[in-house]
């Protein structure tokens, strides 16, 4: 019979003989596994123009590429170690000697310390924020590696700072502002990748988009505050009283500013203005921008930009050109001359408007008798156009520009007001003194 525990006895024996050999033959094996593995993934998955090379064009810096070989090799590492702690504190159970997992342990968070950093500087594009969270995870790295970590924590931890009925020392202060840092770089990646991910849905609102990622931003943010303020051991229920306190003084004097942000809301949920709507609102034609928290950005056709509060949305009245539907009807008033044969200038009138392009020709343009006037017999010429946003002011002048030249050519006359001055003569009597 094979004995197998004498088979296993010399393998531990040899194990033990050869532990340095053994941990660094397989972080090679990771290694030549990882650049394997990253080859094949490049050859398969992420081949030029497939969805996936998209998504990651889409979310990273194109100039700042992620290598897949050390994330790979830091998956397996952490695998390696994983599986090798467990067998080893199997053998202990067992009776048997521990396996040193030390420069596994060394390479895996060096590697995951590198990985990180290239991960974060690449979504950030550009952004200094990875470079201070590289630079602290190398700190914290090589602390914890040569033991200093903890020495370090405990002497901070008896730092105290106290504010009140509070006891904050120092250690959690500073774990307060990284995690705070941390947190709200976190919640700025995740902001922007909802961001591009809504903005492709082509199945959302534009309003219900802009509400997404407002309420989505500001929920996100005071997740980050909240968790920074109890990683530092701040008691949130110590915070009601100062919390309702703030919320009073911002009542009273912040009314405009709460109003705004109110009407943005309900601006959103109704969805009554959406970017790209041509609207007009007391005197102000142009059209929507951006959607902002406290104010609408109304491009006009001067490409001036006026940054109009929410609160004159919803408490005054607004003209919505394209609310249902983007065609709409302008009107043009035209007079002719008493002499006229009206019927015959309708219909030149009519065919002066079909000329132009941006006119629509269904439904068609139509011209209405309105009224004898003083001088003239007004007309109205009415036509339709479903592209508001190119200017109305415009269209109207090249409708009335060719109504005059189609009655020039046809010896139809506009008049002007005119007035008629009579003189009456009479004898003027005067008194003279003899």
């Amino acid at each position: 019979m094979i004995d197998w525990k004498s088979i296993q006895s010399n393998l531990l024996k040899l194990v033990d003989d050869r532990q340095d050999y053994w941990q660094w033959g397989s972080i090679g094996i990771c290694l030549v596994s990882a650049i394997a593995l990253s080859i094949l993934l490049r050859r398969t998955v992420f081949l030029p123009g497939s969805k996936q090379q998209r998504i990651f064009k889409r979310f990273f810096d194109p100039g700042k590429k992620i290598s897949g070989i050390p994330v790979i090799f830091c998956f397996l590492l952490w695998i390696t170690w994983a599986v090798r702690s467990n067998w080893s504190a199997k053998l202990v159970e067992e009776g048997g000697s521990y396996l040193p997992c030390s420069y596994i342990y060394t390479t895996t968070l060096l590697v995951t310390a590198f990985v990180l950093y290239q991960i974060a500087t690449a979504v950030s594009k550009g952004s200094s924020a990875p470079k201070f969270l590289g630079g602290g995870m190398l700190l914290i790295f090589a602390l914890h590696l040569f033991g200093w970590l903890d020495p370090l924590s405990a002497a901070l931890q008896r730092i105290s700072l106290p504010l009140g009925s509070i006891d904050i020392n120092l250690w959690a202060i500073i774990s307060a502002i990284v995690a705070l840092l941390v947190l709200l770089w976190l919640v700025s990646l995740t902001t922007k990748f909802l961001d591009a991910f809504v903005r492709s849905r082509d199945d959302i609102p534009p309003s219900i988009k802009v509400l997404i990622g407002k309420t989505s931003r500001f929920t996100l943010y005071i997740i980050a505050i909240v968790g920074a303020l109890k990683i530092g051991g701040v008691p949130l229920g110590g915070l009601a009283i100062f919390s309702g306190a703030l919320g009073l003084g911002l009542g009273f004097g912040l009314q405009k500013v709460i109003s705004n942000l109110v009407s943005g809301v309900i601006i959103l949920l109704d969805k009554s203005i959406k970017p790209g709507d041509v609207i007009e609102i007391e005197g102000t034609f142009g059209w929507i921008n951006t959607l902002r928290t406290r104010y609408i950005s109304v491009i006009t056709r001067d490409r001036k930009e006026i940054l109009i509060p929410n609160e004159d949305f919803v408490t005054n009245k607004v003209i919505n050109w394209s609310f249902t539907d983007r065609i709409v009807r302008i009107k043009a008033d035209v007079g002719v001359s008493y002499s006229t044969d009206v019927p015959e200038a309708i219909r030149i009138c009519k065919e002066a408007v079909k000329s132009i392009p941006r006119v629509l020709k269904t439904p068609e343009p139509n011209c209405l008798m309105m009224e004898f006037g003083d001088s003239s017999i007004n007309l109205q010429v009415r036509f339709w156009i479903d592209d508001a946003p190119q200017g109305v002011s415009n269209i109207r002048s090249e409708v009335l520009l060719a109504v005059w030249k189609a009655f020039r050519d046809n010896n139809i006359e506009i008049p002007f007001p005119q007035r008629d001055l009579h003189i009456k003569s009479g004898s003027i009597s005067t008194d003279t003194d003899h």
